[in-house]
Parts: structure tokens; sequence; C-alpha cells
């Protein structure tokens, strides 16, 4: 009796592919389509990923100068291309900076070197030691050079590049087009599903809409209090130690941390461990138990109605298996499922009511 229920069920199914063929055959040729374009896109996912992200982040001050002027997806671009261009212009002139320093002030550094190695009680003789350690380092750098492909090299930061301008690109045409591509998708879905392709397209934009801003509004906050200790330290490269908490804060539990732990390693050789103690509780206090114990669950929590475990999965797995993209495209993928399991909810098991 099974084995006949079973041939019943596939000769059913049989029988309902070859009465819908062309609606197959044209399903198919699409999803092949699809794919080839995703394989030719695939180099430009980062921009198109990060992309999504500023568009989200940036909505709200589009939505704000709407009011006032036709020109807001401009502006809107424009909050985001300004503060990326300022760091990327900074981090060159700094890093030039610096080069430029190391190159005039070696003896300086070999004879601070010296004495951090001295007050941890291990003793260096520079008349015998001098030679080696220059001949160590030089051998060193030397090996690094070789190993570094300037093609490889050159092609990285080409792609790197194209995704940053892709990124500005896709926020700006999300921006001001977002509307009419969310209506065309719509559209696109048959007149009996509609409505619930209707309330899928909104829900998954609440919930990407909480992720990213509430990741974003976290983010600014830790880099704000991180601002102010940075200041109260009197760090140096205030405002660039700043941006690397910025960005590191995007990921939940990790937060500034990965920023702060070096920056108490240089406290404690250049002030002491006293004054590195109360730099990490400082910054332990005031930077990472409030954002990702409250406020990051808070905010994501109220506006998408996801758990935080869900969220913080989502950001550290896609880190780890995409990296930069990755932290922006997991949370896309966990809120367009999530948005797809509650309108099964909400109208399929209506559907299976009423058919029962």
């Amino acid at each position: 009796m099974g084995g006949t229920l079973l041939s019943d069920k596939r000769s059913g199914f049989i029988s309902y592919v070859y009465e819908n063929r062309w609606q197959v055959l044209i399903l198919a040729i699409f999803l092949a389509v699809l794919l080839f374009v995703a394989f030719f896109f695939r180099p430009l996912f980062d921009g198109i990923i990060l992309g999504i992200f500023f568009a989200y982040v940036t909505r709200p001050v589009k939505d704000f100068l709407d009011r006032y002027t036709k020109f807001s997806p401009y502006i809107a671009t424009f909050c985001i291309l300004i503060p990326v261009f300022f760091l990327i212009l900074y981090g060159i002139l700094e890093a030039r900076t610096q080069l430029m320093w190391v190159s005039s002030n070696l003896d300086v550094i070999y004879a601070d070197s010296l004495a951090m190695l001295s007050s941890l009680g291990i003793p260096m003789d520079p008349n015998t030691r001098l030679d080696g350690i220059i001949q160590g380092l030089t051998d060193y750098l030397i090996s690094f050079l070789r190993s570094i492909s300037v093609k490889e090299t050159a092609e990285s930061l080409l792609l790197f590049g194209m995704n940053a301008i892709v990124s500005i690109f896709v926020c700006f045409y999300l921006l001001k087009d977002g509307g009419r591509i969310v209506l065309s998708f719509r559209d696109t879905a048959p007149s009996t599903i509609r409505s619930q392709a209707s309330y899928f397209i909104a829900e998954a934009d609440r919930i990407l809409n909480g992720i990213y801003m509430g990741t974003f509004y976290t983010a600014l906050f830790i880099a704000t209090m991180s601002f102010i200790i940075f200041y109260l330290f009197n760090m140096p490269y205030l405002i660039l130690c700043t941006a690397f908490v910025f960005i590191a804060a995007m990921v939940p539990i990790l937060s500034g941390m990965m920023v702060f732990l070096p920056l108490t390693v240089y406290e404690l050789f250049a002030r002491g461990p006293l004054m590195a103690g109360i730099f990490l509780c400082a910054s332990v206090i005031l930077v990472y138990i409030p954002p990702d114990y409250i406020i990051r669950p808070y905010l994501i929590n109220r506006a998408s109605n996801l758990h935080p475990l869900l969220i913080i999965l989502s950001f550290i797995g896609g880190g780890l298996a995409g990296g930069l993209a990755g932290f922006f495209a997991a949370p896309l993928a966990t809120g367009i499922l999530v948005a797809f399991y509650r309108t099964y909810r909400k109208f399929g098991e209506k559907t299976d009511e009423s058919v029962h």
C-alpha cells in the first residue's frame, strides 16, 4: 500500500511537470540566466552588499530631506561618501607621515627599544647586539617584500577601489529608485500571491532596517564614547583610532575591544600598569558592556523583533565565512529568511486551514 501511494505521488508530480512544462522551462532558463549573471557580479559582491548597508543607514536622511529638496538622494549619498573619502585620505597621509618619521628617526627608535627592554629586565648590549638586530630586521624586511606579489597586490587594490565605487553607486540608486525597484519586483508576482509578496517585502525591509540601523547607531555610540576616552587619556592618532573602533563596533561582542586591547598594551609600556588598568576598566564599563548587552539588543529587537543571539551568530559567522561583506550579507540573508517564515506563518497556515 505504501509503495502504491509513493508511485501515485511520483506519477502525479511527473504529470504536473508535463502539464506545466513551458512554465517549468521558463523558470529553469530564468534560474540559469540568474546564476550566469551572479557569476559575473561575484567580484563586485562586497560593493553591492556594502551599498545596501549604506542605503539603509542613509535612508532616514533622505526621507527627512525629501520634504525640502528633490536632491535628497544626492545629499544622503554624500553623507557616506565624504566620511569614507576623508578616512581613506587621512589614513594614507598618516601612513606616509609615519614612514617618513621612522626613516629619519631610526636612532631614536633603537634607543627607546633598548630602554623598554631594559625596563623589562632583558639585558641588551648595544655594542654587541646592534649589528645583529639591524641585520635580522633587514633580512626579515627583504624576505617579506619578496613574498609580496606585485601583480596580486595591484589587482587587490584595484578590486578594492572598484568595490568602493560600486558601493556608492548602489547606495545612490537604491535611495533614488528603491521604491520603484520594490514595486517592480512585487508586480512580477502572480496576482494570486501579490498580497503575500507585499507583506514579505515590507517585513523583510522592516527587519533589515532594524538590523542595520541598530548596528549603525550602536557603533556610533561606541565610537563617540571611545573618542572621549581617547581624548581623556591623550591617546595618539585620535581620529584614526576612533575610526578603527567604529568599524570594529559593527561586529557584536567584539565591539571596539579589538582596538582597545592593543591600546591597553600601549598604555602599559607608555605609562605603567596603573594607567593601563584604569584605561581598560573605563573601556569595559563605558564601551563594551552597555552597547553589546543593552543598546544593540534593545534597538534591533525593538525594530525587527529578532532574538539577539540570531543577530550575533549572523554577524560573526558571516564575517568568518565571507570577510567584510559577510558581516552584512549574513544578516541580510537571515532577515530575508525570517521574513519568509513570518509570511508563511501569516498566509500559509490560513491557506492550509481553508483547504482542510
